[in-house]
């Protein structure tokens, strides 16, 4: 069974997810901003550097070694975002540091987790929030690059998405919900809310044009059910094109 379908019932359900002793809860979006900076000691790009012994680490040794060497608060970042995911109010049910041959360990509620523990928990609260791995398959520099295009792209079609309040009022006129129900709908569930949304005014517009006559699809397929499935294998599926033209949109984007 892949990785979403074992967790298809708690994410359908917004239940948290049981992993060892610990129940991991979805983020909610009266805590987004929050969650959005805690996650991102979970989202440093390791394997870029180019050191072997950083790349030979694992991430909680990663994590450790960035908390003692730069002033960035990581460590208090890890923390707060497994207070938030566990449920935890007091900190002292958390602990960080190592065993006595030097390991990278830490302990919640006196139970101690190492390594693959933090791999396997990361791999579940970035599935809970639609949190996207980084793409260690795809060299940073053409992810970088992908990026870009993707920006450039947005440029070219004067679009920028707008912030998280409006997105919040965006779903509030288009549907039945009120402020207080959208605080509580788990950041994953808002993320779908909102794009099933557009895509079913976007469906709306092109086929009502496309009845009237008046406008006619080259691409036959364009139009698809706003209930089909809109799962995106490639996140960069929309910006990938033959490499020369690749090429030409960046430097347009250096300049």
């Amino acid at each position: 069974m892949d990785k979403v379908g074992e967790y298809d019932y708690y994410l359908f359900y917004d239940k948290p997810i049981p992993y060892k002793d610990l129940l991991i809860y979805p983020a909610t979006m009266d805590r987004y901003l929050d969650f959005h900076f805690y996650i991102t000691c979970l989202l440093l790009d390791k394997n870029s550097i180019p050191n072997p012994v950083v790349i030979s680490m694992t991430y909680l040794q990663f994590l450790y070694y960035m908390a003692s060497t730069t002033e960035l608060p990581y460590l208090y970042m890890f923390k707060e975002l497994l207070k938030m995911v566990l449920h935890i109010d007091n900190d002292s049910d958390l602990w960080f540091g190592t065993d006595p041959n030097g390991k990278a360990i830490f302990r919640i509620r006196g139970v101690i987790y190492g390594s693959e523990d933090l791999d396997k928990i990361t791999d579940i609260v970035f599935l809970q929030n639609s949190i996207e791995h980084i793409d260690d398959t795809i060299q940073k520099e053409v992810r970088d690059a992908m990026e870009k295009a993707k920006v450039y792209k947005m440029k070219q079609n004067e679009y920028k998405m707008c912030s998280l309040e409006d997105q919040m009022i965006c779903v509030l006129i288009s549907t039945a919900l009120k402020f207080d129900d959208i605080n509580k709908l788990t950041i994953r569930k808002f993320s779908k809310i909102l794009e099933r949304v557009d895509y079913k005014l976007h469906y709306e517009i092109y086929l009502s044009a496309e009845m009237s006559g008046m406008v006619k699809f080259k691409d036959e397929n364009k139009i698809k059910h706003w209930m089909a499935d809109l799962t995106k294998s490639d996140k960069y599926e929309d910006v990938k094109v033959d490499a020369d033209e690749m090429h030409h949109k960046i430097d347009d984007v250096n300049k």
